[in-house]
């Protein structure tokens, strides 16, 4: 009776253990590159349910860093000018209607639109008070919410939070998979 053994492939088996250590760390180097790619998307479909607010728009103001603790979906803090929510004359001429929010129209009776340089933009004029005449009453630029404050509004931190951890638990899998396949 004859008895081998094939050495050959107890140390291949050992060499494949010892280099999942590396692998795992690679998983989540690619999971985390993932995941700064995709969030911004997932966050501007998100903030467009709720806002009327174009995808370049929000595309401009939303960004995503990295820290010591992890990777951070950043909103600009400046509002965004009400040009942007789709703004426009109102039908009488009285003032401006605008969309900030889908499916509610909202008006401000002293609004108007002017070219600032070189940009369609949104201003008000502002009351002044006393009972003196003003030759020209001091205007000031409208805004709604900005990215950030859509980035916190409800549960949409919580929301994105969990979108996140999805994306890279989906994308560690999908790596440590194809890694044990080689």
């Amino acid at each position: 009776m004859r008895l081998s053994l094939d050495a050959n492939g107890v140390l291949d088996t050992a060499r494949r253990i010892s280099e999942i250590p590396a692998k795992l760390a690679l998983a989540q180097r690619r999971a985390l590159g993932t995941l700064r790619r995709r969030w911004p998307v997932i966050a501007r479909r998100d903030i467009q349910t709720e806002y009327a607010l174009s995808a370049q728009r929000i595309r401009a103001g939303i960004s995503v860093r990295t820290t010591r603790e992890g990777v951070e979906l950043v909103g600009v803090a400046r509002g965004v000018g009400l040009r942007n929510f789709a703004s426009k004359r109102s039908a009488d001429d009285r003032g401006l209607d605008y969309t900030a929010v889908r499916g509610r129209r909202s008006f401000k009776r002293s609004g108007f639109h002017r070219r600032h340089d070189g940009a369609d933009i949104a201003f008000e004029r502002t009351p002044v008070a006393g009972a003196k005449r003003v030759p020209r009453t001091p205007i000031r630029r409208l805004y709604g919410p900005s990215l950030a404050q859509m980035l916190r509004h409800g549960d949409r931190p919580e929301r994105m939070g969990q979108v996140g951890l999805d994306v890279i638990a989906a994308e560690i899998n999908r790596l440590l998979l194809r890694s044990l396949r080689r």
